[in-house]
């Protein structure tokens, strides 16, 4: 498997192999938790991508695989939007 060019995205941990960007997000409330993976479904279907998640009552984990051999625009574009959409959902 190729490696991952040196992707950054704030607030994202990056990892080469395989290549992905990770995140935890954690929420004040499960309604909070609940509402961001709504939004997140939502980002989703209007980008074509879809991630791994896990989570719980607080928190979710969102796990950003690259598509082809490495990590590009549409795995960044979600990764920076699904951030954008935790801090909109945590200041309610």
């Amino acid at each position: 498997m190729v490696e991952t060019t040196d992707i950054q995205v704030d607030g994202w941990q990056t990892q080469k192999r395989p290549p992905m960007l990770i995140r935890k997000f954690e929420f004040a409330e499960y309604d909070q938790t609940r509402d961001f993976l709504d939004r997140l479904a939502e980002l989703s279907e209007e980008l074509g991508y879809h991630p791994s998640l896990q989570f719980d009552r607080t928190t979710v984990s969102v796990n950003v695989s690259a598509l082809e051999e490495s990590l590009g625009d549409l795995e960044v574009r979600f990764a920076r939007q699904a951030t954008e959409l935790a801090e909109k959902t945590q200041a309610g």
